[in-house]
């Protein structure tokens, strides 16, 4: 692996990914965190949504919490953006 290939998969995103439980076997992960990780779910629906007035605001919105996360100091400083709740469903 090269050093690259260890920094979160999010363009902008710097952080190491993090290491992911699964039973007691540890695994590598594709994102520092859940909130880079949801950041992409989001912005790949947005991509693509049928274009809209309502998809454009919340593109403008996703280009807001991308600041927000390159901005970052710590890769947890910004939780998860996505309710586990709504996974379950």
């Amino acid at each position: 692996m090269t050093s690259t290939e260890n920094v979160c998969a999010r363009d902008g995103c710097s952080f190491l990914p993090e290491i992911v439980m699964i039973g007691e076997t540890p695994l590598p992960a594709v994102y520092c965190g859940d909130a880079c990780a949801d950041f992409e779910w989001l912005r790949r629906a947005l991509n693509e949504s049928t274009p809209s007035l309502g998809v454009a605001a919340a593109l403008q919105d996703l280009n807001a919490l991308e600041r927000i996360l390159n901005a970052r100091s710590e890769p947890f400083s910004v939780g998860p953006l996505i309710s586990e709740s709504l996974y379950a469903g």
